[in-house]
């Protein structure tokens, strides 16, 4: 649910947290949308699972659940829908031999290029009422606070 973009008297601006769940949320409903036109069955996770693998392959399963922040076994159905889409392999690890290793397939890349595209049109769908240094100042602002939040 979208709140009005006006708020009802007494009531102040949106606060921080909800105003940012909201963009959330607007993001993947417009990317899902544009996802479901590549008729895969495929959503939000698998974009950020593809778009992660395309910088961190090969890695492990549990790389992976760290780096999306998901637990082993949503990354483990994640894995599965990648692999019969034929975009993702798993092998053994190089240095571990109780480990597998997942590795990005040329299918993999070529399916990631195509959502990328679909990504940064919702991106640039959903930041086109604002400047070039609207979005530079947004996205700077928005670093910040990330890492205001992640130092210890």
């Amino acid at each position: 649910m979208i709140c009005p973009p006006t708020t009802p008297a007494g009531f102040g601006p949106p606060s921080f947290g909800l105003l940012l769940r909201q963009v959330r949320d607007g993001l993947v409903r417009q990317l899902d949308a544009s996802m479901a036109e590549e008729d895969l069955g495929i959503g939000f996770t698998h974009y950020i699972g593809l778009k992660l693998l395309a910088r961190m392959a090969p890695c492990t399963a549990n790389e992976l659940a760290q780096a999306i922040d998901q637990v082993p076994s949503a990354v483990t159905r994640l894995l599965d829908k990648l692999e019969a889409l034929g975009c993702v392999r798993r092998e053994p690890h190089a240095q571990d031999r109780r480990a597998l290793q997942i590795v990005l397939t040329d299918e993999g890349r070529a399916l990631w290029a195509r959502l990328q595209k679909r990504g940064n049109a919702v991106m640039d769908f959903a930041l086109r009422d604002l400047s070039a240094d609207e979005r530079a100042l947004l996205l700077s602002l928005l670093t910040r606070i990330r890492d205001s939040l992640t130092t210890p």
